[in-house]
């Protein structure tokens, strides 16, 4: 049995859809994924997810899997991967929505 802690890969991911979604929408749809993926965060149509390095290409298979949200047909597209939440929030998240996210706010920058 390994002591280590798990190495963690940092999904970003967007949801085209006609409306923006809540996260608990968008983490209801996660739960029914394999691998289970943890939500790091989510806002209108961009998200951030959680998984290990050794279920990082089924977690992005699973996440371009998902059809619907809410009852909803949605496109989920994911973004890009990183091994930090800062680098995943700088790299993928902040110049689409920049407006939402203000470093005073967010700890991870």
């Amino acid at each position: 049995m390994s002591t280590r802690r798990p190495r963690y890969r940092y999904i970003a991911f967007r949801v085209d859809a006609s409306r923006p979604f809540r996260r608990e929408e968008v983490l209801e749809a996660l739960r029914t994924t394999t691998p289970r993926l943890w939500l790091v965060d989510f806002a209108g149509t961009l998200g951030l997810a959680r998984t290990t390095h050794l279920d990082k290409d089924a977690a992005i298979h699973a996440l371009n899997d998902i059809g619907a949200i809410g009852g909803e047909t949605v496109r989920v597209t994911t973004v890009g991967t990183s091994g930090t939440i800062r680098a995943a929030t700088r790299k993928y998240l902040d110049r689409a929505d920049s407006a939402r996210r203000d470093t005073k706010k967010n700890p991870y920058k």
